[in-house]
């Protein structure tokens, strides 16, 4: 087949370029992402019931849903999140599990227990959650002459669809300030003059705005529909609605009640850099290019800004993913260049041929645009995975090449024509090749089909690392022995050195020079090494355990933190703060941050999400990194000393990075149990200890202190007597205090806004005016209801949050100094051993946590594949089974290097670099087969076993320096940390760069002694079943 490729140049030329004519068609249509869309099979469940305390949602709509669905299969966990008036449970299947599909079982379970929910609760929602359709873009609008609420009807009137069109967008959100509704507040007085109930008037308002359907009049030339119409068109409507007569004369509703166009009760509040202001989020769709939307988002909102958006209201962005994604891509890209060139670099210093350089090169852009088309099929994207992928793919793919044509040229050497040296040099390595890169892509294909979280995260990465090699194989069989066959010429190094620069040439002189020196070293070296075999492996495997000795002192997380430009600071005012408390308890951390000249941009937000009024949040985007000279991390860290002494709120900082759902912190621990105030007790001892260790910050948990609350007990007697019950009652001080919505809304355009009934707000301030209220029965009869029902002062959770169907409270803890895997080993081994907690009460990691121990064992998993396949494909390749285990006796020698890196660099123990521990297992061994490959075909031409080992330790050790060389050069920008968002790649590449580099040095000791040894005792064990 080699020699087809030869001889047929025109052949191998279009059959490559078809390769390449496809890539480079797919690569306009790939889409540019942050990092990969990973697809949880998650199926929530969420229900609304105004007014409900978090305890009655608990047990009136939480646990019966929570039983039902229960019953479905296949469910991972299941949790749910209680808060005032909302609940939402979500099931988490098992991988592999379509969530579409489980919703519909799910959406059965709820429609079978919806007759024991309470009847007035909003219809349970169900549905699959999309954890990709994230916000990806934030801006805030503010403005010298409006207020806050007009803003948000302006934006909400005349913006959200408009943006909700632009493709990729799935939901548009306006937040910061109070919607607009139709007040109806009640006039205390003029209810008991004429006899009016709260009822009454609510009944009368939600039966007028309503049309009917009168069906069809007909005759024989015409047909004309009839309707009643009730709805109300504008305000006048709703203040001509007649709800009493009282002496023959109609009771007008404005006469009992002020109809007020208004706006509901402040409970949310934004600020841009500390100007009031509406915040919106825009979400994308799942499976979109995340650039390419917010590019139309930008685009269409700056045509509604010469057309729509009046000249006062000032716009700005906050969060925008674009700009740190094209900017990380970017550097991917440079990595990508600048690690070839250094790689092609290599070669020609290796080489001295500036043809052979080139032919080398052509397998690194033919390898890696032809891989575009695979990322097309397979519906990739260009992201952190997919684009680090191929910067460290870009080493290992001349490598095939390399050693091709360093083959080529010793054949040439002995006389053979270009021709007759590329077919027979090639052939010659063909095993080897093969063999290294089934090797290689035999570690990558398990990496990139892991389970969990960390498989859909590293599918693109492995796949299209081993993508690339297959391709790399192909040219190496085909295009680099064609060329060199007829591009290459006999080498003449001296009329070379005299076409070459005279500074040039005397550089690679020197380098030659080097080189043969340390060959010499390196030979007389092995003369030594093969005579006292079983010292050096003593040597070499003490060096591994004292290795591991060092492995402790690595620290361990999920995932490290990079400069995105963009972080949180969350604070928590006490339980009950009002609004405008809150807000002003939060400005010295508005004015530290806004002190700080890297800060472009803080908003402000409180109340939003369902969040209470005490809880709230700044959401905080630097100026470019290049346009700063600290760093995110070192801007964060000063933040949170600063925080840590700001009175009356509780403060966290927090980069919003490492995915999953819920809180972003790396140290959470859930704790279980059935009684509240015993899990809160423990929570609040957990948290005590854990900020008594050295590293640990922004330490919390997930619980708030009771709210106060107001609780009504009805005497059922004396209601009974009177014609009253608990349910009638309810709905009064519902109307009453809470503000109840009619259900048929008043609609201007497209936009629907409720209709409340209400309490003047003067008659809504304390316990009295409860007691006070006056509610009607059926016969007309206003009772107080003070005198029907015990009124008191009580206290209750603001938040109940559910794992596996208990009550669960989480501590939440961030590092700083030490690793998250050092905190949670402190936790796990010290801190909870010590508080011996009751039966009935257990713990467990979760969160990033949790994910970071599946993630972990899924790498484990992985390694231990890879190792089997790796095996599996040598012992084919050798026909052999036991001379496989003597190439793979150089993997744990990659650790070394591996271990020491990690420490140098001060990086951890984390997903990205056990994911580069996982490629060590493929790289590590090229080496070892190049000189077993070669060892042996020199046995089988009559060479005596020593000598074999030696002339493969000699003539092998340039292809050999060639190619660890180019890779450990293409893989340098990563190591050093090159590039935005590079802080995430970096641990990769340390531990790549150092892995190689200590597995080198030791493969070229003791693999050769191994070898021996084996050898050896093979000779003598069939010379013992010969005699």
């Amino acid at each position: 087949m080699i020699g087809t490729f030869i001889r047929r140049p025109v052949f191998t030329t279009m059959f490559v370029l078809m390769l390449v004519v496809f890539g480079i068609r797919c690569y306009p249509n790939i889409g540019v992402d942050l990092t990969p869309d990973v697809d949880l099979p998650l199926v929530s469940v969420r229900v609304t019931y105004d007014g409900a305390s978090p305890q009655e949602m608990e047990t009136l709509i939480t646990k019966p849903i929570e039983n039902s669905v229960s019953q479905v299969a296949g469910i991972k966990t299941l949790s749910s999140t209680v808060l005032e008036g909302y609940s939402e449970t979500v099931l988490e299947f098992e991988f592999g599990v379509d969530p579409q599909d489980m919703s519909s079982e799910v959406r059965e379970k709820v429609a079978r227990v919806r007759r024991r929910l309470p009847d007035d609760i909003d219809e349970p929602v169900v549905q699959a959650v999309d954890l990709a359709a994230r916000p990806i873009l934030m801006y805030t609008f503010s403005s010298e002459v409006r207020s806050r609420s007009e803003i948000r009807r302006f934006v909400e009137d005349s913006l959200v669809d408009e943006l909700c069109m632009v493709e990729g967008v799935s939901e548009v959100n306006a937040y910061g300030a109070s919607q607009r509704v139709i007040r109806l507040v009640a006039k205390p007085e003029k209810l008991a003059e004429y006899n009016v109930a709260f009822q009454t008037i609510f009944d009368k308002i939600n039966d007028g705005n309503y049309n009917t359907p009168g069906g069809k009049v007909k005759n024989k030339d015409m047909e004309i529909t009839v309707r009643t119409i009730g709805k109300y068109e504008n305000v006048d409507d709703v203040k001509k609605i007649v709800v009493a007569n009282k002496d023959g004369k109609p009771v007008y509703i404005t006469d009992v009640v002020d109809v007020i166009d208004d706006w509901e009760d402040e409970d949310t509040f934004g600020a841009t850099n500390a100007k009031p202001s509406v915040l919106v989020f825009v979400r994308k769709q799942s499976k979109t290019n995340t650039v390419d939307v917010i590019d139309g988002v930008k685009e269409r909102m700056e045509e509604l800004q010469q057309r729509v958006i009046p000249p006062d209201i000032e716009i700005s962005i906050v969060r925008d993913q674009s700009t740190f994604i094209r900017e990380n891509i970017a550097d991917v890209w440079n990595a990508i260049l600048f690690g070839g060139f250094l790689a092609l670099l290599i070669t020609y210093l290796f080489l001295r041929d500036f043809r052979a350089t080139i032919v080398g090169s052509l397998c690194i852009p033919t390898s890696i645009v032809a891989t575009f088309f695979m990322m097309k099929v397979l519906d990739f994207t260009f992201n952190n995975m997919s684009l680090m992928a191929l910067s460290l793919a870009v080493g290992i793919l001349i490598d095939d090449a390399i050693v091709v044509i360093e083959n080529i040229f010793r054949h040439m050497e002995m006389g053979k024509s270009p021709l007759v040296a590329a077919q027979h040099a090639t052939e010659e390595l063909s095993l080897a090749i093969l063999a290294t890169s089934l090797s290689l892509m035999a570690v990558f294909v398990p990496v990139g089909n892991m389970g969990e979280v960390i498989g859909q995260y590293f599918k693109q990465f492995g796949l299209s690392v081993a993508f690339a090699i297959a391709f790399s194989t192909l040219t190496a069989y085909s295009l680099t022995p064609m060329v060199s066959a007829y591009w290459l010429k006999p080498a003449d190094e001296e009329q070379a050195k005299k076409e070459r620069n005279k500074y040039l040439q005397k550089f690679l002189d020197k380098f030659e020079a080097g080189f043969q020196f340390i060959r010499k070293l390196y030979d007389e070296t092995m003369v030594v090494v093969i005579r006292n075999p079983k010292k050096v492996l003593l040597g070499a495997f003490l060096s591994l355990f004292i290795n591991f000795a060092l492995l402790p002192f690595v620290g361990m997380e999920f995932q490290p933190t990079y400069d995105s430009g963009e972080f949180t600071v969350s604070f928590k005012a006490p339980i009950g703060t009002g609004l405008d408390k809150t807000v002003e308890l939060a400005k010295p951390i508005q004015d530290e941050i806004m002190s700080y000249p890297e800060v472009k941009v803080v908003a402000l937000n409180i109340g939003a999400s369902r969040n209470p009024v005490n809880q709230g949040s700044f959401e905080i985007r630097l100026h470019p990194s290049s346009e700063r000279d600290r760093t995110m991390m070192e801007i964060m860290d000063e933040l949170r000393v600063f925080v840590r002494g700001v009175e009356g709120v509780n403060a966290n900082v927090v980069s919003n990075q490492g995915g999953g759902r819920g809180d972003r912190r790396p140290v959470q621990v859930g704790l279980r149990g059935n009684d509240i105030k015993q899990l809160k007790a423990y929570a609040l001892e957990l948290a005590d200890k854990v900020r008594q260790v050295p590293g640990a910050t922004d330490v919390d948990i997930s619980d708030s202190d009771d709210q106060p609350e107001i609780v009504i007990k009805l005497d059922q007697a004396r209601a009974s007597s009177l014609g009253l019950d608990s349910t009638s009652v309810g709905e009064v001080v519902e109307m009453a205090f809470m503000g109840k919505s009619t259900g048929n809304s008043y609609t201007i355009g497209d936009n629907d806004y409720d209709i409340i009934l209400q309490m003047p707000h003067e008659w809504r301030t304390n316990i009295n005016d409860v007691r006070n209220l006056r509610i009607s029965n059926d016969d007309g009869q206003f009772i107080r209801l003070g005198d029907v029902a015990d009124v008191e002062l009580s206290s209750g959770p603001t938040r109940i949050e559910r794992e596996d169907k208990r009550r669960q409270i989480v501590v939440y803890a961030n590092t700083v100094g030490i690793s998250p895997g050092d905190l949670i080993k402190v936790i796990e081994e010290q801190l909870l051993p010590e508080m011996n907690m009751e039966a009935g009460y257990s713990y467990k990691m979760v969160g990033q946590a949790d994910m970071m121990a599946r993630t972990f064992r899924e790498i484990r998993n992985a390694i231990i594949l890879a190792i089997v396949v790796v095996y599996m494909v040598l012992a084919a390749q050798f026909e052999s089974f036991v001379q496989p285990l003597v190439i793979m006796t150089s993997l744990p020698f990659a650790i070394i290097g591996a271990i020491l890196g990690l420490l140098v660099a001060g990086q951890t123990a984390n997903m990205m670099s056990m994911i580069g521990l996982t490629m060590l297992l493929g790289l590590v061994t090229k080496n070892a087969i190049l000189l077993v490959d070669y060892a042996n075909q020199a046995r089988e031409e009559g060479v005596p076993l020593r000598q074999a080992v030696l002339d493969a330790c000699s003539l092998r050790l340039r292809p050999i320096f060639m190619t660890t060389l180019s890779t450990i050069l293409a893989m340098l920008p990563i190591a050093f940390g090159i590039g935005e968002g590079a802080e995430l790649r970096q641990s990769m590449g340390v531990v790549l760069v150092g892995g190689l580099f200590t597995s080198t040095i030791l493969t070229l000791l003791v693999i050769p002694n191994i070898y021996i040894l084996f050898e050896e005792w093979k000779e003598k064990h069939n010379a013992g079943k010969t005699a």
